[in-house]
C-alpha cells in the first residue's frame, strides 16, 4: 500500500497530526533541547488548539502522510505568512517508519506548489541549528542558510535555528 497525503481538515485529522508530532517532536529534539522544552514546544505549537488556530488565524496548510489509515508524518506551511512574498515551511515531520520513502520531496513539492500557484517566490523555513541531519536534508533540497536567530519563545526557552531560503 502506498503513502498518499491528505489535507487536514476534520478534528480527527488534527488529532493524528498532533499525536505524529508529539511522538516525531520527542525522537529528535529530547536529546537537543533542554528539559521541558519539548513538551512545552508541542503544546504551544502542536497541540490541537494550536493548529486550529494556526489554520483559522494564520492561513497554515497542513497534510497528513497516511499509508491506509496510519498517519506517519506531516507537513504544514503558509503562504504569505506574516505579510512575506514566501511560503514559510513550518514543519516537515516523519516517523522513523515513514522515513527513506521520498516522503520529504513530496512534502517539498506540496509547499512548492502552493508557492507557485501563489504566485510567491520561495519557500522560507527554520532549522534547529543542531539538527544537522534536516539541516543537510534542506541543503540537499536546494535551501541556503540566509540568517541565524535565537527566538524566545516563552517559559524561559528559546529556539536557536538557522533561517533558510528556497528561491522559486
Amino acid at each position: 500500500m502506498g503513502i498518499t497525503w491528505k489535507k487536514v481538515e476534520t478534528p480527527e485529522e488534527i488529532a493524528a497530526l498532533c499525536a505524529v508530532a508529539e511522538r516525531v517532536w520527542h525522537l529528535t529534539y529530547d536529546e537537543l533541547l533542554p528539559p521541558g522544552q519539548v513538551e512545552y514546544m508541542v503544546e504551544k505549537f502542536q497541540s490541537p488548539t494550536a493548529v486550529k488556530s494556526q489554520m483559522a488565524e494564520e492561513g497554515y496548510q497542513y497534510y497528513l502522510a497516511l499509508e491506509g489509515d496510519a498517519a506517519g508524518g506531516f507537513v504544514g506551511f503558509a503562504p504569505r505568512y506574516q505579510g512575506q512574498d514566501e511560503v514559510f515551511l513550518s514543519k516537515v515531520y516523519l516517523t522513523p517508519e515513514f522515513r527513506g520513502r521520498g516522503l520529504v520531496r513530496e512534502a517539498l513539492a506540496l509547499a512548492e506548489a502552493a508557492a507557485r500557484q501563489e504566485g510567491l517566490c520561495g519557500i522560507r523555513l527554520t532549522v534547529n541549528k543542531h539538527n544537522t541531519h534536516a539541516y543537510e536534508v534542506y541543503r540537499h533540497y536546494g535551501f541556503e542558510t540566509t540568517e541565524s536567530v535565537t527566538t524566545d519563545i516563552g517559559q524561559g526557552y528559546v529556539m536557536d535555528d538557522y533561517i533558510m531560503v528556497k528561491h522559486l
